[in-house]
Parts: C-alpha cells; structure tokens; sequence
C-alpha cells in the first residue's frame, strides 16, 4: 500500500493538472471572445478569432473531462446501482468497465486522428489556416488522461475496497456485498468483456432497411446502458457504436472522431462556458445575498410574503445564469434558512424553489436554448428573445400559485413581518443595482445588436468578476473555484453533447430518422396533436433524463417531423424548454430533486410530492403556450424586424 501511495499522487496530480490546464483554456476562450469584440467593433478584422475561440473550447471540453470524473460531476443515471443492494459492487464493476471500453476507443481514436492530422499536413479550413494538429493535440492528450482516469477507477474497485468516483454519496457498507475477493472480480470483469465482446459479434451486419429492428436495438441498448448507471455521454457512444456496426459498413472510430471534433471546436458552442462561468462566480460572492436583502422588503407586501422571493430569486438569477442548477443552489441558499426561521411551511418553500429554479432554463440566458439552438442550428439570440415572455408568465403563475395558498390556507401563514418603511426600502432596494445593472448589460447587449450571445457571456462574466471586486467578495480563491466549477461543467455538458452527436450521425446513416418521421407521418396527425404526443413522451423521458441530455438525444429524430409538420422551429424551442423542465422536478431523475435532496436532507419522495402543484402549473403552461403561441414568436419577430 505504501509503494502505491506514490503513484496514486501522480495519477491524482495528473488529473487536477488537467483541470487546471482546461481553466486556462476557458480563461484563453474569454480572452479570444473580448479581442474579436473589440476588434469587430473598431473595424478591424482578427483572422481566425472564432476558430481559435473554438479550438480553446474544445481544449476545455477534453482537459476537464478526467479532472471531472474524479470529482464525479459527469452525470449518471444512478438510481438502479444505489439501490441495487448486495450487488453494488457487481454493478459498478459493470458501469466501470463499459465506461472504459468507450474512454479507451475514445482516446485511441483522438490519438489516431491527430497523428494522422500531422502525417497529411491537414490545414484548417477557416481563415487562420492553422495545422489541425495543432489543436488537436489537446483532444488527443485530454481523451487519454480521461480513458486513464476511467481505467485506474476501474482498477481501484477491483483490487481495493473503494467504491467509485461517487463513494462519498454512498453510506453502504461494502462488507455486506458480493464479491469480496479480488479474484472474484477480476473473473467478473473478464465474463463482462466477453459478453460485451459477444453482443458486438451479435449486432454486426443487420438488414440496413429492417426499420422496426434499427428502433428495436436503439432502444433497448440506450435505455439498457442509460438505465444501468452507465455515464450519459459515454452511453450514448456505446449506442452510436451500436448502430454503425449493426446498419453500416463505415469504420465507427473514424466517423466519431470527425464528428466529435466538429462538434466540441464550435465558436457557437463557446457561450456555455462562459455563461456557466458568469453563474459561479455569482454563486460563490456577496451578491446573491444581496439580492435576497433588496427583494424582501417590497416581497413581504404581496400576499403569501417572502414565498414570492424564491419565484422573484429565480427569475432574476436565471437572467444571469442560464442553469437550472446553479439558480436553485444559489436562491436556494439564501431563501431556505430565511424562510424557514420565519416560520414558512417547508413543503412550500421547497416546492416553490423547485420549480421556480427550472426558470433558469428559459429565461435567457439559458444553456438548455444554447444547446438546442446549436443541435437544430437556429439562431440563439432569437430563442434567447422567444423565451422571455414565456419565461415571466410562467414566473407569474407560479406567484399565483403562492397567492392562491396565502388565501386558502390561512392557518400556514406565518406571522406578518415588521413593516418597513419606504425609505428603508428603497435603501435595501440598492443592494440589486448590481445584478439588475448586469441582466441589463448582458440581455441588452444582445436585444440591442451589440454583442452575439457569445459575446453577451463575455460581458456577463467581466461583468460579474468587476462587481464581485467593487463589493469586496473576489478573492483569489473565489476566482479559482469559480472557474475549475465552471470547466466541470462545461465539460460535463460537452461529453453528453459529442455522444449525442455521434449518435446523431450513427442515427443518419442508418436512416432511422427519416423512417421514423414517415411513419409518424402516416397516421397524419395535427400539429396540435403531434404536440400533445411530445409532451406525453418527453414527461416519460424526462423522468429517466436531465434536461441538456433528453434535448440533444431525441432531436436528430424529432426535428424532421417538426419541420414536416410546419411547426415553427423558435416556438418549439420554448416548448422543448417547458417540458424539460418538467423533467427537472420529476421523478426518480428529477436533477432538481436531487440538489435540494442534498441541500434539505429530506427523503426524495417528500420533496417530489412538494414539487408536485409546479408540475402541474408547467402542464398548463404547455396549454398556454399552444393556445397563443404569439407569446414565444411575438418578441424576436418584433425585435429584429426593428
């Protein structure tokens, strides 16, 4: 044990190395984003900006992929393996050893193709003429960290007692399960690469026009590998996989990493970063407590009181932020202790904060927007436009939904909090200059034709490390944490984003979209009731899917028969983001469910049930929504016609 304490540091040291080197990436995307602006606006021209820009995201995306697993921030459908009981350990030993097959296949294709780069000379295409070797040096590099750091958990689990990158949630004791020696799950490791190596041997050369089939294995290996605990972005490249051997004769390695290159190298794609930066470092100062000071005076007015700071919270912080997540951590940290010290019923203030924090995936803002628009290639700007209107009404009914229990339960008030005078108001009313002054620079940059959506996060986070530095809360610390939160995320969102595009590709060439959309086609089914069918079947997704995965694995297949339908393509953003954020709250994968398990301790079946009634009122505002759909078309229509 103690001759493998030093290389346990090493491979530790390696992986934050990694991470460390990835923020500087993100730091360098910032960097190339504020000297494209500046030079777009004083009429200069720097060659080649967007494609650096797009070179440092894809830098990030693979350096922070190993730094991300150990801190087991890639997302996981975990709900069989923790339940799974005296098979824990088999189970893990099953997602660990899947995980590496496709980490290895990752790298070793990420090697290939940045040697084979090299060998030809290959030249990008854009206007910086760089070798692409180059660059993807950092993708090659980042895969095989990441395929070591997947392989050495692998390792740990059978020749030790730990038990995984996400021992720290778990309070079993794997002296209870099986497999106790180490023999036992060496031998179990083998028997699960032979029935792998088996059920590949057994999906090679399928009929390419047995469509039933295609959706038949799709389905089964997806919700198989998804349901088994298997990490989302990794599944969904063991299903690619799956598809281009089973329906087409074309080398799988070669076309993932094409596609995963393409994909993670995107100027567009380099928004998400930035705006998930913009939202830790509002997270981790001063200002989201302020915020909560400068509403309550004026919240505690309206009947139902300091309820409305949770909905009110999360609609301003959701204009800065983008994510579901990071809202309801951040409202939720300061509303929670507040309300209940004053004595609020704690089924309400969670099931308020839990919907009300799925705001941030509409407002603009929003990441789930970004990733949609990037999947379909809309403009983000005008989904960003679309979902503001949405976004308030649906705030608005939520407030109501407070209202209506201030009203019909009134032995739950809590006591009237002390009046405070106008004066005392409007002093407190201050402490939201900065965050207001930020939405206002961030949103109307981009309304204004100022800035690209890109941009407008650029401003957002020097907007948001200025105001931390004015209020005192910037240290160097915050900065750090700041940013290695944001690479993880980032990196997080990235690999589900390349599966699913592989995925995509792998779904193209077998022409299962096309098949799909003509037999749906076939029953001839209304807009309306095409519609009505979706919600149904994104609800039943969005139990088992967080949000950004649920959008970019069923869009290859949904997006030609929306087009087909003639539904507009910016109001079905809007919708997409309603009923994914259903997802968020429902159950056993609600991803919101989970942080406030964490944040209030309490069981996730109580929380669920307090989420219920916001459910609900998302239901309805899919009614709203397809009953005036004016309200998701009527500001970027009006806007850019300016």
């Amino acid at each position: 044990m103690v001759r493998d304490m030093p290389v346990r540091s090493v491979l530790d040291g390696l992986y934050k190395m990694s991470g460390m080197a990835a923020a500087v990436a993100l730091v360098a995307i910032l960097g190339l984003v504020i000297t494209q602006m500046v030079a777009r606006w004083s009429g200069q021209i720097f060659p080649g900006g967007a494609q650096y820009a797009g070179y440092a995201m894809a830098a990030t995306s693979f350096l922070a992929m190993a730094y991300t697993f150990n801190h087991n921030a890639h997302i996981r459908v975990g709900l069989f393996v923790t339940k799974s009981g005296r098979y824990r350990r088999a189970m893990e030993l099953w997602c660990y050893t899947l995980a590496s097959m496709s980490a290895v296949f990752l790298a070793w294709y990420a090697v290939k193709a940045t040697m084979l780069s090299a060998r030809i000379n290959d030249i990008s295409q854009g206007q910086d003429a760089t070798p692409l070797w180059m660059p993807q040096v950092f993708m090659a590099v980042g895969a095989v960290i990441f395929a070591i750091a997947v392989v050495d958990n692998l390792v740990r689990i059978v020749l030790t007692d730990f038990q995984g990158v996400g021992a720290a949630e778990s309070s079993m004791d794997w002296s209870q399960v099986l497999f106790h020696s180490k023999a036992s799950r060496a031998i179990l490791v083998g028997a699960i690469l032979l029935v792998v190596y088996a059920a590949m041997q057994a999906m090679t050369g399928f009929d390419r026009d047995a469509v039933a089939l295609k959706i038949g294995i799709f389905l089964f290996v997806m919700f198989f590998l998804l349901g088994s605990g298997i990490w989302v972005g990794l599944a969904l490249l063991g299903v690619a996989y799956i598809g281009m051997i089973g329906f087409t004769s074309r080398n799988p390695g070669n076309a993932m990493i094409i596609t995963v290159w393409t994909s993670s190298s995107s100027w567009t794609l380099t928004a998400l970063p930035l705006f998930i930066w913009m939202g830790e470092i509002l997270y981790r100062t001063r200002l989201s407590e302020d915020m909560f000071k400068g509403l309550a005076p004026w919240l505690s007015r309206i009947p139902g009181g300091l309820l409305h700071t949770n909905v009110v919270g999360c609609t301003v912080f959701a204009a800065v932020s983008g994510s579901s997540a990071a809202t309801l951590t951040t409202v939720g940290k300061m509303s929670i202790p507040e309300l209940q010290k004053r004595g609020y019923p704690e089924y309400m203030t969670i099931g308020t904060l839990a919907g009300a924090a799925t705001l941030g995936l509409m407002i603009p803002p929003s990441l789930t927007l970004i990733v949609y628009g990037v999947t379909v290639k809309e403009s983000i700007t005008k989904l960003f436009m679309a979902g503001v209107i949405p976004g308030l009404v649906l705030a608005g009914m939520f407030m109501l939904y407070i209202v209506a229990w201030y009203f019909l339960r009134p032995g739950q008030r809590p006591k009237p909090e002390p009046h405070v005078g106008f004066i005392a108001a409007l002093k407190n009313s201050t402490l939201l200059i900065p965050v207001i002054a930020l939405v206002v620079v961030v949103i109307g940059s981009m309304y204004g034709g100022y800035a690209t959506p890109t941009e407008a996060a650029a401003f957002g986070v020097v907007g948001a490390l200025v105001l931390a530095a004015l209020q005192g809360s910037l240290s160097l610390h915050t900065f750090t944490q700041s940013l290695l939160g944001a690479t993880r995320t980032s990196a997080m969102i990235a690999l589900i984003l390349m599966g699913a595009a592989f995925l995509s590709l792998s779904m193209g060439f077998t022409g299962l979209p096309r098949a799909l959309a003509e037999w749906i086609a076939e029953f001839n089914l209304s807009p309306i009731a095409l519609i009505a069918a979706l919600t149904v079947f994104y609800i039943i997704i969005g139990m088992f899917l967080d949000g950004i995965s649920a959008v970019v694995l069923t869009m290859a297949i949904i997006e030609p028969m929306i087009r087909a339908a003639g539904i507009d393509l910016i109001w079905f953003g809007i919708f997409i983001v309603v009923v994914v954020e259903m997802a968020q709250i429902t159950p056993p994968i609600g991803f919101n469910l989970f942080v406030l398990q964490s944040m209030t301790k309490h069981d996730i079946t109580y929380i669920a049930k307090t989420a219920l009634p916001m459910f609900g009122i998302m239901v309805l505002m899919v009614v709203v929504l397809v009953a005036f759909p004016e309200l998701a078309t009527w500001l970027p229509d009006r806007l850019l016609a300016q």
